[in-house]
């Protein structure tokens, strides 16, 4: 008898000691006048379920991407991101960028559709032929990149 009294002694001072550390519960009043955080600071991961409490308020993800990504575009003045947040099969871009003196954050523009497949065979014109005939310095660099070796040197003239 004596060893199952020891036994619940200790089973006490150890629930009381668990007691004293966690804290009060949010609708407690705070016997320690010395607490430097508040009674909620404990109702992280889980601790909800613990305590008998109701659920969290639900974040959106998105929306949790995009003040992350507008936090670091505020460090770094000039800075613009875009990204594509994919969630339960729908894609969210947006773009995060300075607009005047503040961050903004907004859809990203639809990125234009790649060319159709095969391209037609007058996408370049043909030797001879040049579409660039108004313009004397667009003429001279398609004979160049045409020609390279034009751009060789032929030694003194």
């Amino acid at each position: 008898m004596r060893g199952d009294l020891d036994e619940t002694l200790a089973r006490l001072a150890r629930r009381e000691e668990a007691q004293r550390r966690r804290g009060p519960l949010p609708d407690e009043p705070d016997e320690e006048a010395g607490r430097d955080r508040p009674a909620d600071a404990r109702a992280g991961h889980g601790a909800y379920r613990l305590r008998g409490g109701d659920r969290p308020e639900p974040r959106d993800p998105v929306e949790e991407v995009a003040e992350a990504v507008r936090r670091v575009v505020a460090e770094h003045p000039g800075l613009a991101v875009v990204v594509r947040v994919e969630l339960g099969g729908q894609a969210y871009p947006l773009r995060v960028a300075w607009s005047g003196p503040e961050v903004t954050v907004g859809a990203a523009p639809a990125p234009a559709p790649p060319p159709a497949w095969p391209m037609s065979v007058k996408t370049v014109p043909a030797p001879g032929q040049d579409g660039l005939a108004t313009d004397p310095a667009a003429r001279l660099a398609e004979m160049i990149r045409r020609d390279p070796s034009l751009l060789d040197d032929t030694g003194p003239l």
